[in-house]
């Protein structure tokens, strides 16, 4: 996988060698979420509801543990496990750590749609 071209890339938070979370100002601020051979290439704001909806599903899931926690982003579709969906909700959550010393808004944008 080739590194994005940006030279202000900022590692906010990793998983493991392909699931990361970088983040650059380019743009008002973009965070790049690389996931296996996907990368989202998100404004903060969108980052912010991503959050938020991922902390939802794993709440969620105490209630209905079996049903699979699928994110569509555009017409990409993303599944995960149990187990991925918790690591992605740690990565975020880190991420957010980091992000939230300079006001992340989080206003929920119609660019993601959640669905089981």
């Amino acid at each position: 996988m080739e590194p994005m071209s940006c030279p202000h890339l900022r590692r906010l938070a990793t998983l493991s060698e392909f699931r990361y979370i970088d983040s650059c100002p380019c743009n008002g601020g973009i965070v790049h979420l690389s996931w296996d051979v996907a990368t989202l290439h998100l404004s903060l704001k969108d980052f912010g509801w991503l959050a938020e909806v991922v902390a939802q599903a794993v709440r969620r899931e105490e209630e209905e543990p079996e049903i699979p926690f699928v994110l569509w982003v555009g017409s990409v579709a993303l599944r995960m496990s149990f187990e991925e969906r918790h690591g992605l909700h740690t990565m975020i959550q880190a991420a957010l750590a980091e992000l939230q010393q300079g006001g992340l808004e989080k206003k929920s944008p119609e660019v993601f749609r959640f669905l089981n």
